[in-house]
C-alpha cells in the first residue's frame, strides 16, 4: 500500500498542486515544491488526530482542496472530516482488509466513513465485492488495479540461476509477508512435500518475513510452523528461507524462478486484495499457480501468466506447478505484466478524478 501511494503521489503532481499528509520520514521522497506534513504512525489514534490537525492547517494556510484522496479505509475519517470541512470531493483507496479487518471497534467506527465518500477506488473486483457488502452503493465504486514495477531484466533466466548456483534445478519461489493467509505452511505440508519427494530438482525459495505489527497481526508464528514442517519431512535440502531480500536479489529471484508459488487461504478477517506479486513475477517473465482467493483472479489469468486452481485442491495444484515448470511461455507472463504499468494505474486514476469533478 505505501508504494501505491507512493506511485500515486508521483502521478498526481505531474497535472496538479499537490498537498502530503504523510507518515515521518516521507518528505525524503516527494517533491521539493509539494507541502508536506508528516506524523508519527503509532499510536494509530494520535496519527489520525495529528493528521487531522495538520489538514486543517495546511487547507487553511494554503487554500482549501478541490479532492481529499485517503490512501486506505484507515484514514477514511480524515479524509472525510477534511473533505466536509473545506467543501471538497473525498476519494479513499480501498485494499481489502481494510474493509474486513476482524475488529469491532474498526468495524463500528471507521467502516461507516467508507460509505460516505464520494468515490471509493478498488484494487480489485473482490474488494469492490466487499465493499458493496459493507453498504458501499456500487456507483460510488471504481476497480482500478494496482501497478508494478516493470523493470527490465539485467540478466536471463539461466544467468540468474547460474547466479544462485541453482543452474541444475527447478525453482518454486514464494515472496511475502510470512503471515497466515499466505499459506506456506499447509502447502509445504499438503503439496511441496509429496512434489519434493517425487521431483528432486525442485527446490522451494521463500523471501518474507513475519510482520512486527499489522492490521491483522496474529499471536501464531507462521515462521516457526513452517520451520516445523520442513524438519519434519526432511525438507531442508529443498526449502530455502531467504528473509528480507534487497530490490536486485529479489530481480534475481523473479527471473531465476520457474514458476511463482501462491497457496492462499481463507482466512477470516483477512484476504488478499489483488495479488501484486503475481504481476511482479510476471513482469520477469515467471508463471503464477495460485488458489483462486480473494482478489487473486484480477493478478492471474488462466493461459496467460499462469494458472488458478480451486481453493484447498493440493492436488491440482502440484498438476499445476509441474504443467508451468514443463510448458509455460515467459514472453507470454511480460506481456501480460505490461498492462499493470504504474502509467497505467496513474492514466486510470485520472479518470477517476475527473469523474468525481464532473
Amino acid at each position: 500500500m505505501e508504494r501505491l501511494a507512493f506511485e500515486l503521489y508521483k502521478t498526481l503532481i505531474r497535472r496538479h498542486d499537490v498537498s502530503l499528509l504523510g507518515p515521518k520520514g516521507c518528505e525524503e521522497h516527494i517533491d521539493s515544491n509539494s507541502l508536506v506534513a508528516s506524523t508519527r504512525v503509532s499510536p494509530t489514534s494520535v496519527f489520525l488526530l495529528l493528521t487531522l490537525v495538520k489538514g486543517v492547517f495546511l487547507h487553511r494556510s494554503n487554500g482549501a482542496p478541490d479532492i481529499v484522496i485517503g490512501g486506505s479505509g484507515l484514514v477514511g475519517p480524515v479524509v472525510i472530516w477534511l473533505a466536509k470541512l473545506s467543501g471538497a470531493r473525498s476519494i479513499l483507496l480501498l485494499h481489502g482488509l481494510d474493509i474486513i479487518a476482524d475488529s469491532r471497534l474498526y468495524q463500528w467506527l471507521f467502516v461507516p466513513f467508507l460509505r460516505r465518500a464520494d468515490l471509493v477506488v478498488c484494487n480489485s473486483k473482490n474488494t469492490a465485492r466487499l465493499a458493496m457488502t459493507k453498504g458501499v452503493e456500487e456507483r460510488r465504486i471504481e476497480i482500478v488495479n494496482p501497478g508494478a514495477e516493470m523493470r527490465q531484466a539485467s540478466v536471463s533466466h539461466e544467468q540468474a540461476k547460474r547466479s544462485l548456483g541453482l543452474e541444475d534445478k527447478r525453482i518454486l519461489l514464494s515472496v511475502g509477508r510470512l503471515i497466515p493467509r499466505k499459506g506456506l505452511p499447509i502447502y509445504i505440508e499438503e503439496a511441496f512435500a509429496k512434489l519434493a519427494g517425487e521431483n528432486s530438482d525442485i527446490v522451494l525459495l521463500v523471501v518474507g518475513t513475519e510482520p512486527s505489527s499489522a492490521l491483522n497481526k496474529s499471536g501464531d508464528s507462521v515462521l516457526e510452523k513452517i520451520n516445523n514442517v520442513v524438519a519434519e519431512f526432511d525438507l531442508a535440502e529443498q526449502v530455502q528461507l531467504l528473509g528480507h531480500v534487497t530490490e536486485d536479489e529479489i530481480a534475481t529471484l523473479y527471473s531465476a524462478a520457474d514458476a511463482f508459488v501462491f497457496p492462499l487461504v481463507d482466512t477470516p478477517g483477512d484476504v488478499e486484495g489483488f495479488g501484486m506479486v503475481a504481476i511482479e513475477a510476471a513482469s520477469h517473465g515467471t508463471p503464477t499457480v495460485a488458489f483462486d482467493c480473494g482478489g487473486v483472479s484480477d493478478a492471474v489469468i488462466d493461459g496467460e501468466n499462469g494458472v488458478l486452481v480451486p481453493p484447498g485442491d493440493y492436488t491440482k495444484f502440484n498438476d499445476a506447478t509441474l504443467q508451468l515448470l514443463e510448458q509455460s511461455s515467459r514472453d507470454r507472463a511480460r506481456q501480460f505484466a505490461a498492462q499493470f504499468s504504474w502509467e497505467e494505474y496513474g492514466a486510470q486514476f485520472q479518470g477517476c478524478i475527473d469523474k468525481v469533478v464532473r
